[in-house]
């Protein structure tokens, strides 16, 4: 499982086969964790072999007063 670690890098696919045409460029994760980041919000990732990838993202909600 050593691809999680870059699956919120600009640009990074797991499937190298994948174009394009195919497939996105490998933005959408790394879109994500920014706008996640930029809303004080934390993302976790949590994958099993064979069985699937889980994305939890946690954005607190704002206070108002």
């Amino acid at each position: 499982q050593i691809e999680l670690k870059h699956i919120f890098d600009h640009f990074y696919r797991i499937d190298k086969s994948r174009t394009r045409k195919s497939g996105g460029v490998g933005l959408g994760l790394a879109i994500v964790k920014q706008i996640t980041e930029l809303h004080e919000g934390r993302i976790f990732v949590n994958s099993k072999l064979n069985c699937g990838t889980e994305i939890q993202i946690i954005i607190p909600s704002k206070k108002t007063h």
